[in-house]
């Protein structure tokens, strides 16, 4: 039979052939140069400047040199005068999405940062005083049913369990993730994710001042250029608004088309100079204050989990690094004075300090616009929210993502920005919540700080998803929300917040059948991670630091 040829027209009006025939259909590809018209080259960028250092800087500088034309000259300018904040030693898993989209080298990152693996977050004392949950990464070892989530069946469980007094599993035990942090094991989960030993996944710990070194290296190898200099002005376009250059102390002038501002708590073109407002959540999340301080690296086993422990003001972290052991104490300066925040963080160190404690201040919020005119801002130019959650480094990862998407020409399209803007607000609105809930959560009522969080006001969205949860159980979050249902139900649980009844559709099954199924699950999960390396051997296999 003879091919039938048929013209279609697409989307931009040039003609696309389909030749069908014997049941099958064939296209012929036509290139974007054929029918989208090229971007004049007036219009082309042809200059990138990265304002600052650090690990967001470096970030951005690493991924414009990775993913631009080389047409396009990508600069980062930056003082060795002005110190970094680099407290940020802890990440979550979707920095892997990173590493691959800037082809980063796992190994050699790891070993030039110090690096180690993480499966989670452990949280001491936030329920109450002794309590202790992982927040862990990953899936539930596997599901029941098609319809009705894990931990719907593990609550109907516990009622034959108390009905019959045999021990019963905890909900973390329901993952691989958590056996294999409890026993100090870690290897990379396989590709099979219908496995149930390849369920989890891992995030990382490193040197933040080494990975911003091992980013330089990265991005000038790469193209990218730096420029030593304390910026001391700012250029504007008379007729646009746009930055057009920045004057570093000694009159030199950085032209550029597109300006990413990476200036830490400065924000020295969004905030000083573009006067962007700033959304002060506070009243939310009251600390604003952060000591920091290395300790000696503890002996034996390296944790393949962060720490957070919750404190009678505020919280500590601690990050097991190959070197040393990152610490860390956020606290609320109108709740304790700096002094009492600096004898608490000391006296629970698990190792002699390295150094005299550094104290880092901070306001938690946001900047309205990240994106204004020529201007992104990244890091803490755009923002902060305390590091409970691990999410610092990845704001900085997501708003790069987002610049890629909707990359501007000279003409900086205003629908552009507000595309990339709306997203922005809506994933640090929904990071914010899930802060804040741990906060509100607490059954702590042993200091004022924990009775101010206990009673305080939330926003009316963190108010909605816990009345659906309380009410049976379920999540109401968006499938874009950066935290899912794992990690919502970990916390949740974690802190003792029990729905009032289960999925309505879980009367399929009784008590006594769901529990042995939970048990099941929980003790498949131990024999597969029994089955890894130990934490330490295999960090010393895979990426020693050099």
């Amino acid at each position: 039979m003879a091919l039938r040829q048929k013209q279609l027209p697409n989307a931009s009006g040039a003609l696309r052939r389909v030749e069908t025939g014997c049941n099958m259909v064939r296209m012929t590809q036509i290139t974007a140069a054929e029918y989208l018209p090229a971007v004049p080259a007036e219009q082309r960028l042809r200059k990138v400047l990265v304002v600052g250092g650090g690990s967001s800087g470096w970030m951005a500088a690493t991924t414009l040199a990775t993913l631009l034309s080389k047409d396009i000259e990508v600069t980062l300018v930056e003082s060795d005068a002005i110190g970094i904040v680099g407290v940020g030693e802890a990440t979550i898993p979707p920095m892997q999405k990173f590493n691959r989209m800037v082809q980063l080298d796992e190994r050699a990152f790891m070993a030039a940062t110090q690096g180690t693996f993480k499966l989670g977050i452990e949280f001491h004392n936030w329920g109450r005083q002794g309590d202790h949950y992982l927040h862990q990464f990953g899936a539930v070892g596997r599901e029941l049913d098609a319809h009705v989530k894990l931990h719907h069946w593990w609550l109907l469980g516990r009622l034959a369990a108390d009905r019959d007094g045999l021990a019963y599993p905890e909900f973390q035990d329901l993952y691989v993730s958590y056996a294999a942090a409890k026993a100090g094991r870690f290897a990379p989960a396989g590709r099979e994710k219908q496995k149930l030993a390849n369920r989890y996944t891992h995030a990382y710990h490193f040197d933040a001042h080494l990975y911003a070194k091992h980013l330089r290296a990265v991005a000038e190898g790469r193209g990218a250029s730096r420029v030593e200099g304390r910026i001391e002005g700012v250029e504007r376009h008379p007729e646009s608004g746009f930055v057009s250059a920045v004057v570093l102390a000694g009159g030199q002038r950085l032209e550029a088309d597109l300006f990413i501002d990476c200036s830490g708590f400065a924000s020295l073109l969004l905030g000083k100079e573009l006067a962007e407002p700033f959304d002060d959540w506070s009243r939310y999340i009251p600390s604003d204050r952060a000591l920091a301080v290395p300790s000696k690296r503890a002996e034996g086993e390296i944790r393949p989990y962060t720490q957070g422990i919750a404190h009678q003001v505020g919280w500590q972290w601690r990050i097991p690094l190959q070197h040393r052991t990152g610490n860390g104490h956020v606290f609320a300066s109108a709740f304790c004075s700096e002094s009492e925040a600096e004898e608490r963080l000391l006296a629970n160190l698990e190792t002699e300090a390295l150094d005299t404690p550094r104290l880092i201040k901070f306001a938690t919020g946001r900047r309205r616009r990240a994106w204004v005119g020529n201007v992104v801002g990244l890091g803490l130019a755009s923002g902060f929210l305390e590091p409970l959650e691990s999410t610092s480094i990845h704001f900085v990862q997501s708003a790069l993502e987002r610049l890629v998407e909707f990359f501007p020409t000279r003409a900086m399209d205003p629908a552009l920005a507000e595309a990339f803007n709306r997203r922005a607000e809506v994933e640090w609105t929904e990071v914010r919540d899930f802060i804040i809930a741990h906060y509100h959560l607490s059954e702590r009522d042993d200091s004022e700080f924990w009775r101010y969080t206990r009673h305080m006001e939330i926003p009316d969205s963190l108010a909605h998803t816990l009345d659906v949860w309380r009410a049976r159980g379920i999540l109401d979050i968006s499938g874009g929300h950066l935290f899912q249902l794992g990690s919502w139900s970990s916390m949740l649980l974690g802190q003792r917040v029990m729905p009032g009844g289960v999925h309505a559709m879980a009367d399929r099954a009784t008590p006594e059948y769901a529990a042995a199924e939970i048990r099941k699950i929980a003790e498949e999960c131990r024999l597969a991670a029994s089955k890894l390396p130990s934490h330490a051997d295999f960090v010393r296999g895979y990426c020693p630091a050099v």
